[in-house]
């Protein structure tokens, strides 16, 4: 597993194809809620400001969201918009308050939306967590929306329940 968090911090290109069917074995089996429930606990310990630094292009020489295919990036911010609007949220609520000019998830640069997952970080855990379970069998889709240290907290957290789940059993 450790190598796959060494392929997912180079970018998504770099992962293996072997590298999905373990992550999908160990992270992508897993109940969607608990998932997202991992994913919102850890989210919810990186500091803003880390998350800035992993998410805004070019801080740090990284692009996640740049990095992934145009296709990739407009269905993660529709998926965002989705969520939000879900919770009762008004597009264009959504956008003042993350300073978008921009609305339309197939036209956000990798910019608008790293603006748009911070303040989902900073405003909407909760919808952060279901966000990233619908993508918990795309490791690259998760890296670029979580980062390292988010991502492995959330499969920490998983794999600890797991466990804690086994030891009750018995």
């Amino acid at each position: 597993m450790a190598n796959i968090f060494d392929r997912l911090a180079r970018g998504p290109g770099a992962l293996q194809q072997n590298d999905y069917q373990d992550w999908n074995q160990m992270v992508g089996s897993a109940p969607p809620e608990r998932f997202g429930r991992s994913v919102y606990d850890a989210v919810r310990q990186v500091d803003p400001q880390d998350y800035y630094q992993h998410t805004q292009p070019g801080v740090g020489g990284t692009d996640p969201f740049g990095s992934l295919a145009p296709d990739q990036r407009s269905g993660l911010a529709q998926s965002i918009f989705g969520e939000l609007t879900r919770r009762g949220m008004d597009p264009r609520q959504v956008s003042r308050g993350a300073g978008l000019g921009n609305v339309d998830p197939s036209r956000m640069s990798p910019a608008e939306l790293a603006q748009l997952a911070q303040w989902m970080q900073r405003e909407q855990p909760k919808a952060y967590g279901r966000v990233a379970a619908q993508y918990q069998d795309k490791p690259d889709i998760l890296s670029s929306l979580l980062g390292n240290k988010a991502l492995m907290m959330a499969v920490a957290g998983i794999g600890a329940k797991i466990l804690s789940d086994r030891a009750r059993r018995r």
